[in-house]
């Protein structure tokens, strides 16, 4: 099994075998991110095809530093917030009214739990920032110097974002978890 390193380097050298590798091996990884900031599967799907096609593409352009993973990840983040722009932008033209969040559908509500409805609205209920730093380090497995990357932050920055979101969920969860104790 190739490293991350080696594995750039052979996409980088043009190997489709190795682009194949990165797709199997990163594909679940990357849509749910992109469904993350989303909160769409399919336009997630779709953010994730792209972000392989420029991968490939741009393949003479990556640096060999770092992580596949953080640079899909990186992409992944790019190409889904300029998604949600362009949705957003194209919603507001078409109603002329501002933008709304989108409903949650019936299988999300059923899916959840009273304690997973909890924090996903203490997780929803932080800063923009604090939440992608959360998301990033505690769902994708990415590290602080990682996520510091994908964000262009400086890695303190990320420690720093990742203590107050966790500290926010404290003390927003907390009654929760007396009620549960």
């Amino acid at each position: 099994m190739d490293s991350d390193l080696e594995l750039l380097q052979r996409v980088r050298a043009g190997d489709a075998a190795a682009l194949a590798v990165a797709l199997d091996r990163y594909w679940a990884v990357v849509v749910r991110y992109a469904a993350t900031i989303l909160g769409d599967a399919d336009r997630a799907q779709d953010v994730a095809q792209e972000c392989f096609i420029r991968l490939w593409e741009r393949r003479e352009t990556w640096t060999l530093e770092g992580s596949v993973r953080g640079l899909m990840l990186r992409l992944t983040r790019n190409l889904a917030l300029d998604e949600r722009r362009r949705a957003g932008a194209q919603a507001r033209a078409a109603s002329g009214a501002l933008p709304r969040s989108s409903p949650r559908t019936p299988a999300e509500e059923t899916e959840s739990a009273e304690l997973r409805t909890a924090i996903d609205a203490a997780v929803s209920a932080l800063p923009q920032r604090r939440r992608e730093v959360f998301l990033l380090v505690r769902h994708q497995g990415l590290t602080l110097r990682e996520a510091a990357t994908v964000l262009g932050i400086a890695p303190q920055t990320a420690a720093n974002h990742l203590s107050m979101a966790l500290t926010s969920l404290r003390k927003a969860l907390a009654p929760l978890v007396r009620s549960l104790a």
